[in-house]
């Protein structure tokens, strides 16, 4: 029987959605779960400064990175940011970064961490590692190496507690994932959903072609997602014709709101307790404002045959 440890987790915003600290008794290391909604609000704290490796989640997904101090003070803050911009922009939604409390993490400690993360989440098989190639590992002595799986074997009983088991093995994993159709997030997606029957009500139509191209895995760029969430753009005739000014395709979904799927006091999204979609790193409200006598069904039908 193993001992037992004592693993202090602090919720920096008093919420557990929010931003967790995690450290283990006697231990250097310290680790941080950010969603990524709240990065913006890390780049004043100390360890986002730092070297260190960080691992960014998302459906069923994982990527395993490192960073090193740059000329300009910047650490593992900037580097997570740069990933706003790269081919995984919109599959992740939270990070969790590790470095040491008093920042001795080097570039070759940190080249070896993030070879042994990226192998052993790889040979775990419970989330799809997304990073392109292996990274390269650091020439380490005996005694390093030591220390270093000491760090890996303290971060991975970190991670499991911040819920996130990604180097337990799981067997059916390659089942699901060893698919030739994969989008760039890793997710299984072969071709666009076939738009389901248009004889019942045009809400219901739209309601379940949307269903369908979740469940297909579908991932809007954030392109297409900031025209949809737009009241402007969905408003004009030769998009969705909507009515209300105010009202758009979707309404990015915000838990901490009373009622998310109301505007200025009138239902004008499907309830959250109903429909929530997810596609990427974006959690959506659906409009159920759709009448067939402003041509919604034969418009929604036009625009869904420019997915791709």
């Amino acid at each position: 029987m193993g001992r037992g440890k004592s693993i202090n987790v602090y919720l920096i915003d008093g919420e557990a959605t929010g931003k967790i600290q995690a450290k283990i008794s006697n231990w250097n290391g310290i680790a941080y779960k950010i969603p990524r909604n709240l990065l913006s609000e890390c780049k004043n704290l100390e360890a986002f400064n730092q070297s260190g490796v960080y691992f960014l989640f998302g459906a069923d997904m994982v990527y395993v990175g490192q960073a090193e101090v740059r000329k300009n003070g910047k650490g593992i803050h900037q580097r997570i940011l740069d990933h706003e911009n790269d081919k995984y922009r919109n599959c992740w939604d939270e990070v969790v970064i590790f470095t040491r409390q008093d920042n001795s993490l080097g570039r070759t400690d940190i080249s070896y961490l993030e070879n042994r993360f990226y192998n052993k989440a790889l040979e775990a098989g419970r989330f799809k590692v997304l990073n392109a190639n292996e990274p390269t590992v650091g020439t380490v002595t005996a005694e390093k190496e030591s220390e270093l799986e000491e760090y890996i074997d303290q971060s991975e009983l970190v991670l499991g507690v911040l819920g996130y088991r990604v180097f337990e093995p799981r067997n059916d994993f390659m089942e699901e994932f060893d698919n030739i159709g994969n989008n760039e997030c890793g997710k299984k997606f072969t071709s666009i959903p076939k738009l389901p029957d248009d004889s019942g009500g045009v809400g219901d139509f739209i309601l379940q072609a949307m269903r369908n191209l979740e469940k297909a895995g579908y991932v809007f760029s954030d392109e297409q997602m900031e025209k949809l969430l737009s009241p402007l753009e969905c408003n004009k005739k030769e998009l969705f014709n909507l009515q209300n000014s105010g009202i758009a395709f979707f309404k990015e979904y915000d838990p901490s709101e009373d009622k998310p799927h109301y505007i200025n006091g009138m239902q004008r999204y499907y309830t959250p307790k109903k429909v929530i979609l997810k596609y990427g790193r974006y959690r959506v409200l659906l409009t159920k404002e759709w009448y067939d006598k402003y041509n919604h069904r034969e418009l929604f039908k036009k625009w869904y045959e420019t997915l791709e």
